[in-house]
């Protein structure tokens, strides 16, 4: 038996060894690199000629020289393989456990060179994963069966299709390994083999079995919905509520959308999906196995998006797409932001380069798709493209417009257009077309956003977003305040990799009244602070879910003291029970039907939210938005009061609070307790002249006095017109009601995003004209970093023509004078 000296000593193996190491690091920097085409090729055939090269050296070995070097070779094979991957994407992307196994088994492939000289208890652990290899490989290999009669052919044409059979040799070579290794020498060996075959059948069966479980629970609350017929939520809704999103649960619901499945099998668990949910795909051996002995689950593919959007957050990747965006991905972000601490506003700009690495020559043109998340209250009022290097501006016009222009032009005509659109839940979409094979596009965000108090400080929260990936993108941050901050708790200039979620902190500031006045009007801003009126409470309303504990329940209980308590039991109101509330803290989220609190005038709605829930977008169609919509249509409808003992509302309350469906305060038991002793709770302040962000503890109040001046940013307008749009608008959004096209002059007027308008650029003053898009000559336009103050008044204006006329003509008269002479 040869010493482990004398093996290490073998230059034939450790030249292959060290061969095979260069190539696993050179595949681990390649996968960093795989959206560039060029690259990914070039690095393949890297991986292919060392693979082959090792392969004829040792096939002119001799044979006694040749013992330990095919494990090296194979590896090589299968680095090349995976390479390969990357241009042809047979698996797609591995999930990360499977990525380990493979890492994991090629290491204990390697080590069985040195089997004889291990001790036993390190013998054992190398035949456990050598039986778990072996379940590996055949599952590989069973995967690639179907191009096996493609791949035969092609090896004398090609050369390349042997790929397709490396897992099937490794198969073999396994069997080998444990034939000459185990099999006679060592029969404790044998038995960890077969623990680690039996281990692997285990886990599969086991998962297997989780995933059917799963589900037929999903299948049975669908079911149960659809026949029983009380709920008001539609079926999928009902099943989310029963869900606590476990990794197996992602796993059934993201089948064949995320996780690959293979076509030439019949599984009998989905259909291929109708709509594009995300461009990534990966491949995960658990999901293919299990979905071949599965139920079929009867929610469409529609429905189970819309349980991920829901549960998820993946509602950015249930976009509908007019062409494709895979491998797109973010090369570089500018971040600008300019903050007035004494206003509680700040302004963000973010210049954003998409990029197509020209993966598909066959289909060049990409569209780049960004979800944006803002703080609450804010609102996009800057929209531009780079359109053959120069930069355009967007123009403001109705969603309907901008929607319709869009499509046409992208989806018949293929030029150059980019849109923003509101979406519920502080979100908005920001589409660019096209982004070229091997080229890039630029464009330019901006939102106005209020400041969030938090005690004694002030919160500059960034606008993070979902898109292409941003992974390897570089960022420039650049933040300006307009007066000294006071202890910011971070540098305010960076420079680095793009980070998503980061926030600056510093002193809370007074704020300073001031003033932007435009077209007659003044805006100016004040404090706010909330001013509590007598009220009287007949009946508490808990909604209820997971975010609540038991304790937290018992001692709102407590301070209620004998007003009745009700909760939603999913068919009707009744009066709160422990056993019920028990029941209630297992939804993973809730869904209030105000509708159904009998007298609103006298009702107080506790909530404590969980992050996560259906949009009411989503909910369209149901007997719930059904409903909801007919009472909110009522013309006397009292608001209702809403304590919020959270941290934040879900998506579904929400949108009710900012369509001013509630009075609202935000706090903890303590404040409960105030309120219930005092009888008091927040009036109403909110008026057509006047906005509040409570965020923010700031009020925007419009006045129709010319003469006020200040030298507050436009800002102030444009906040308090997309609030004034969701006050006026919200409710006759919701209901479906006509006549709300009546606010969009505000909305020009003040250039900012909402539900009814919003921002788009095209190519041409043509495309504009095509589809009378105009832009308003007497409005704010797009925002920028150099917002300064009010704008002049047309009396304003003449004024100051006056006085330059005047100071030309004294400064000239004698000049003037003299050359008569």
């Amino acid at each position: 038996m040869q010493t482990v000296k004398d093996k290490l000593l073998n230059y034939r193996y450790i030249s292959l060894l060290a061969l095979l190491l260069l190539n696993f690091i050179v595949y681990v920097i390649g996968n960093t690199y795989s959206e560039n085409e060029d690259l990914v090729m070039r690095l393949f055939f890297i991986h292919y000629i060392c693979a082959v090269a090792a392969f004829i050296a040792r096939a002119f070995t001799k044979k006694e020289e040749r013992k330990g070097t095919l494990t090296p070779v194979l590896l090589l094979f299968l680095v090349s393989a995976y390479s390969l991957n990357r241009v042809m994407n047979i698996f797609h992307e591995n999930t990360a456990w499977f990525s380990a196994v493979l890492v994991i088994t090629g290491i204990n492939l390697l080590l069985f060179h040195f089997y004889e000289n291990m001790p036993k208890p390190v013998r054992a652990i190398m035949c456990f994963v050598l039986g778990v290899s072996f379940v590996v490989m055949i599952y590989l290999a069973c995967y690639l069966v179907p191009i096996y009669g493609m791949a035969v052919p092609a090896i004398l044409a090609l050369g390349i299709s042997i790929h397709a059979f490396i897992p099937l040799f490794l198969l073999i070579h396994i069997w080998y390994l444990f034939y000459m290794h185990i099999r006679y020498h060592f029969k404790a060996g044998r038995w960890s083999v077969l623990s680690g075959f039996t281990f692997s059948i285990i886990v599969i069966t086991v998962f297997t079995m989780a995933m059917a479980s799963e589900v037929k629970q999903l299948n049975r609350i669908y079911n149960r919905t659809s026949a029983e017929g009380i709920s008001a939520l539609p079926p999928w809704a009902e099943a989310a509520k029963k869900m606590d999103g476990n990794w197996i649960e992602d796993r059934v619901l993201k089948a064949d959308f995320i996780y690959l499945l293979p076509r030439w099998f019949d599984w009998r668990l989905f259909d291929m999906p109708s709509r594009n949910f995300n461009d990534s795909r990966l491949h995960d051996p658990l999901v293919v196995i299990a979905s071949g002995f599965i139920p079929k689950i009867i929610a469409s593919n529609e429905e189970r998006i819309k349980i991920l959007e829901t549960l998820f957050d993946a509602r950015h990747e249930a976009q509908e797409r007019l062409w494709s965006g895979e491998d797109l991905y973010t090369d570089y972000v500018n971040t600008k932001v300019r903050i007035w601490p004494k206003l509680h506003l700040a302004y963000t700009e973010k210049v954003i380069t998409v990029v197509n690495p020209g993966r598909e020559r066959w289909r060049s043109e990409k569209e780049g798709i960004y979800t944006f998340h803002l703080p609450e209250g804010a609102v996009v009022t800057a929209l531009s493209l780079w359109i053959n290097g120069k930069e355009e501006k967007g123009i403001l016009t109705t969603k309907h417009k901008a929607d319709t222009a869009y499509r046409e032009i992208v989806g018949v005509e293929q030029r150059d257009p980019s849109v923003v659109h509101w979406q519920e839940g502080n979100t908005v979409s920001v589409r660019v077309f096209p982004v070229l094979s091997n080229g890039s596009r630029q464009f330019k965000i901006g939102f106005t956003a209020p400041l969030k108090v938090s005690e004694d400080k002030l919160v500059y929260e960034n606008v993070y977003f979902d898109g292409p990936t941003a992974k390897r993108a570089a960022e420039d941050r650049t933040i300006e305040f307009v007066t000294e901050p006071v202890k910011p708790d971070q540098p305010l200039n960076y420079e680095g990799n793009y980070r998503a979620d980061w926030k600056l902190t510093f002193k809370n500031e007074n704020i300073q009244s001031n003033t932007f006045a435009f077209n007659g009007k003044g805006y100016t801003i004040k404090p706010y602070i909330p001013e509590r009126e007598p009220v009287q409470t007949n009946a508490i309303y808990l909604d209820v879910n997971q975010a609540w504990s038991e304790r937290e329940l018992h001692e709102v209980l407590l301070l209620i003291g004998k007003t009745p308590v009700y909760v939603w039991a999913g068919e009707k109101m009744v009066p709160a029970t422990k056993e019920l509330l028990k029941d209630l803290l297992k939804q993973r989220f809730s869904l209030f039907p105000v509708y159904k609190i009998k007298d609103p005038a006298s009702a107080l709605l506790i909530t404590k939210s969980t992050s996560v829930s259906p949009t009411l977008d989503e909910l369209e169609g149901s007997r719930f938005k059904t409903e909801l919509s007919a009472w909110l249509s009522q013309e006397t409808l009292p608001k209702i009061r809403l304590l919020d003992l959270g941290t934040q509302l879900s998506p579904y309350l929400k949108s009710l609070k900012e369509f001013r469906v509630f009075r609202y305060e935000k706090g903890g038991l303590l404040l409960l307790k105030i309120l219930m002793d005092t009888r008091t709770f927040a009036s109403d302040t909110e008026s057509d002249n006047k906005v509040v962000m409570d965020e923010a503890n700031i009020a925007i109040e419009q006045n129709a006095d010319s003469v006020t001046t200040g030298d507050a940013p436009d800002h102030l307008m444009r906040l308090f017109a997309y609030n004034h749009i969701l006050q006026k608008a919200g409710k006759g959004l919701l209901t479906g009601k006509e006549g709300q096209d009546s606010l969009i002059p505000i909305a020009q007027e003040a250039y900012v995003v909402s539900p009814i308008s919003s921002l788009i650029v095209l190519e041409s003053q043509a495309d504009y004209d095509k589809f009378k898009i105009k832009d308003s000559d007497n409005s704010l336009k797009n925002a920028s970093m150099k917002s300064n103050g009010a704008v002049p008044e047309p009396h304003e204006w003449v004024l100051i023509i006056l006085v330059l006329l005047t100071f030309t003509y004294v400064k000239l008269r004698p000049k003037w004078i003299k050359v008569n002479v």
